[in-house]
């Protein structure tokens, strides 16, 4: 007999069942719960905790609560766009798990009536021997699914830390456009319409991937939980898409809901639950891939490339014509009635029924107390103030944070669908969206070592650096998206860790006035019972006032000023890369939000009129700090002929040149329009300092005090193979 341990729930929520319910459920209802209400689909533990954060802003179309938040680009244009996560299939099977979760977030937007044009990929891999070959793996799906359907990976990152040996993180950001006004989700089924199941047939794989594989530690079984990772079918994939966005065009549908974690029973029962309306599933009609599947597969099976339609009755035949047009196998498989239920069927017998205002809404969820709210940190001892010597940069390029990611992301196709100005080979990406309109900047980011050491600061700091990106294009930020992941929410430190680090999204997010319109979170990514960092997704769209024309990220000839935007008045190497060499975390990074806001505005502001004032190329300081920043802005340029001579102050030392503190940028400006810098406080009030300049020797000179000098080649070497070499 069916258990609530079976199904992943704890005594205690069997017994709220119990009362909810007036009665026990039996095995099939039980199983609907234990779907439900697990910690992936329910996010018991942390909906209180995400309801702080700012939602509401000027372009905020669709807030939380739907497949995707949608904000408005232009007065023809909309944007849909969120992060997923599939991090514990991507470990237990790295290649169909990263394809699948590459799968489920484009149908996200697709159902929210929107055509994807681009994804990116945020991964954090360890560092044992297992590693490169996860990585291999995981890169391996993200490309055969996204190259397959026709999708762009335009930007993404890339991270190392041993805490993600057995917890690897694969989270996936998706963007799609759709014209503004057409409003299509999960919430506008009527009684009376037809529910229609299209997409592949259904199979036995993915069973209980919610409740017993995204919602629970790893251990020692982790290798019997393959059965619960889904196929994906990228070729099925576009032709769902094509059929449903041609569904959706022609206002056919009263209501679209893709199928991912939990199958047909999220999906019905969200849908029934966001229309306020009840259906009747008849489990007899679903079409089936494998024989005498049962009703508790059925309805719990994760099959890949599903969607759920609610057509009105009058609309059934133009939308059999279109599902035929596409080769899309349907079947009719249920209705939508007045009432506050989820009724499964077969034929005329009643299997289950329950109300979905308990099945959906009534997981009894954390609270947000004040000792989980207020976080005081863990902060370590600060790093000793002795002079720390410049002569790190080989071994900080060559790090696997900042090496190369070309590797990675050359095997994405980034220019398919035409769109893409700007893809994975710089920062952030630009898109093209059509003549006469807006384009689209799209950064993502994903911190992890600041949270490490404060989750509150990592938290600020994400958000902070992921709107330096979009900033060093001049765009406005119209919504970000947040990937939650953190360890078992039911042990103490790991839930106020994550209480922390969404703390510190809402506080940036509310400064820099930009409002979270949805995302995901992953919790239990905890093996043997070590838990990673808690690490935050972020990912941001702005719209960019001029595609065609992304201002340059590298200096155009020698001569060039180089000046640095917003520099820390304390630079603090916590959280950096060197601060790891040196084997010690230091402090974490306190950032003047204030600052930061006003250099995002100044940004925007001088990048608009950019010739006036000389502005040439632009970069954000992010890992590995500003000496990364500048070697990268010189050794990415094709050839590598010009070089850099940058003269501190003679106190200045490591922490100056290797601090990754958000909300700094490189700029590089014309020389003839220094008297403008050089009176930028007293006019903008913006600390701006001018650092050196561009040279056409093929190498970088930093000199405080002494001269010390990194060969541009050398510096290449680094940076695509890592490696340590000593200085000159």
């Amino acid at each position: 007999m069916l258990t609530y341990q079976d199904v992943g729930l704890s005594a205690r929520e069997d017994q709220e069942i119990v009362r909810l319910l007036g009665r026990r459920p039996n095995e099939l209802e039980l199983g609907l719960f234990g779907a439900l209400w697990s910690e992936h689909c329910s996010y018991k533990s942390s909906k209180n905790l995400l309801a702080q954060l700012p939602h509401q802003g000027q372009f905020v179309v669709q807030g939380p609560g739907g497949n995707a938040g949608v904000v408005q680009l232009s007065a023809d244009w909309d944007i849909a766009f969120k992060i997923e996560s599939h991090n514990h299939p991507s470990f237990v099977e790295p290649l169909q798990g990263a394809a699948t979760g590459v799968g489920g977030i484009l149908r996200d937007i697709v159902a929210m009536g929107a055509r994807p044009i681009a994804i990116a990929d945020i991964l954090k891999f360890g560092t044992d021997e297992k590693a490169p070959g996860l990585l291999h793996r995981v890169v391996e799906g993200i490309g055969a699914y996204g190259n397959a359907i026709g999708i762009p990976n335009v930007t993404g990152s890339l991270g190392f830390s041993a805490v993600y040996d057995a917890n690897p993180l694969v989270n996936v950001l998706a963007v799609g456009m759709r014209r503004h006004g057409l409003h299509v989700g999960a919430d506008g089924a009527r009684p009376e319409s037809v529910l229609i199941l299209i997409g592949q047939g259904t199979g036995r794989d993915g069973i209980h991937g919610a409740s017993l594989l995204a919602s629970q530690d790893f251990g020692a079984e982790t290798e019997e939980m393959r059965p619960t990772v889904q196929v994906g079918d990228p070729f099925m994939g576009k032709l769902l898409m094509e059929a449903t966005l041609a569904i959706v065009d022609q206002g056919l549908a009263d209501a679209v809901q893709d199928l991912g974690a939990a199958g047909l029973t999220s999906s019905t029962a969200e849908l029934a639950y966001a229309s306020s309306v009840g259906v009747v599933v008849d489990v007899s009609k679903v079409i089936c891939r494998e024989q005498n599947m049962n009703p508790y597969e059925i309805m719990l099976s994760e099959t890949q490339e599903r969607m759920l339609l609610s057509v009105p009755k009058k609309n059934l035949a133009a939308v059999l014509e279109i599902l035929t047009w596409y080769e899309v196998p349907y079947a009719e498989i249920g209705r939508v009635v007045a009432g506050d239920f989820l009724r499964v069927v077969a034929e005329s017998q009643v299997l289950a029924e329950l109300p979905t205002s308990v099945l959906v809404g009534g997981c009894p969820r954390l609270p947000v107390t004040h000792d989980v709210w207020i976080w005081d940190g863990d902060q370590p001892a600060a790093l000793e103030k002795t002079r720390l010597e410049l002569t790190w940069g080989y071994q900080v390029i060559g790090h696997p944070d900042c090496r190369d990611r070309s590797s990675v992301y050359q095997r994405y196709d980034s220019m398919i669908g035409l769109r893409t100005v700007w893809g994975p080979e710089h920062d952030v990406a630009v898109m093209h969206i059509e003549k006469g309109s807006p384009g689209l900047c799209v950064a993502v980011t994903a911190p992890a070592r600041w949270a490490a050491l404060d989750s509150y600061a990592g938290g600020i700091g994400a958000v902070a650096a992921a709107l330096s990106l979009v900033a060093t294009q001049g765009a406005v930020p119209l919504g970000i998206t947040d990937g939650i992941n953190a360890g078992n929410p039911e042990k103490s430190e790991p839930h106020r860790k994550m209480a922390a680090l969404i703390q510190g999204i809402g506080k940036a997010a509310e400064i820099f006035e930009v409002p979270v319109t949805g995302g995901n979170v992953s919790l239990h990514n905890e093996t043997e019972g070590q838990a990673i960092w808690p690490t935050a997704a972020i990912g941001v769209v702005a719209r960019h006032p001029n595609p065609e024309q992304p201002i340059a990220d590298a200096p155009p000839y020698a001569g060039t000023r180089i000046l640095v935007l917003n520099p820390p008045g304390k630079p603090d190497l916590g959280g950096s890369v060197l601060a790891e060499i040196l084997g010690h975390p230091g402090s974490y990074p306190v950032l003047d939000v204030g600052a930061i806001q006003h250099s995002l505005h100044f940004l925007a502001e001088i990048i608009s009129q950019a010739k006036n004032v000389g502005l040439l190329a632009c970069r954000a300081v992010g890992i590995g700090g500003l000496f990364v920043a500048v070697a990268k802005s010189l050794i990415t340029k094709t050839p590598m002929a010009l070089g850099a001579h940058l003269v501190l102050a003679e106190d200045a030392d490591a922490r100056f040149v290797f601090n990754e503190m958000a909300g700094q940028w490189v700029l590089f400006v014309e020389p003839d329009f220094k008297p403008f810098w050089d009176q930028v406080f007293e006019t903008h009030g913006v600390s701006v300092i001018d650092i050196g300049l561009v040279t056409d020797s093929p190498e970088l000179m930093i000199t405080a005090g002494r001269a010390i000098t990194w060969p541009l080649i050398d510096l290449w070497r680094a940076y695509r193979k890592g490696g340590v070499r000593d200085v000159r």
